[in-house]
């Protein structure tokens, strides 16, 4: 797992330092989880990490960026979703268990946002994705006592 929590740190780092004055943060942020879980998970796997670990630090470490630069958390959060069915097969993992390992890592960061940010998050997810809005709203629960 500390290579896991690496992967987060890092991920969280480079958006930090990189996307504070840019326009387009979510997207990009959505861009380097794709490639640090892309070129990321092989490693993981092969030090005998558990790739659903270092996914969620990955998404749980872009939306910890974007919260500490003050950008559009329900934006970049969707893009990370959506980019996760374009790298499910590079990654050899299936597309639904991807997404619903990165939502696990977005929910992570919703106790310290709004309730108004959660819901946006939420929305966003049940709008293109039925029913996954609701898995996402558990997955928030589960982590609603965590630190702020």
């Amino acid at each position: 797992m500390a290579e896991s929590l690496e992967f987060g740190h890092i991920t969280k780092e480079m958006i930090v330092s990189n996307l504070k004055g840019a326009e387009d943060a979510p997207k990009v942020a959505a861009d380097i989880v794709r490639q640090t879980i892309t070129a990321g998970l092989p490693s993981a796997r092969a030090s005998g990490k558990n790739p659903q670990d270092a996914v969620q630090e990955i998404c749980f470490g872009a939306m910890s960026g974007l919260l500490l630069i003050e950008k559009d958390l329900p934006k970049g959060a969707i893009l990370i979703i959506k980019g996760m069915a374009e790298i499910a097969q590079k990654v050899g993992v299936e597309p639904s268990e991807l997404m619903t390992w990165a939502m696990e890592g977005i929910a992570r960061i919703t106790p310290m946002t709004s309730v108004q940010v959660r819901e946006e998050i939420r929305a966003l997810i049940e709008q293109d994705y039925m029913g996954a809005g609701e898995v996402f709203s558990n997955l928030c629960d589960k982590h609603k006592n965590d630190q702020k």
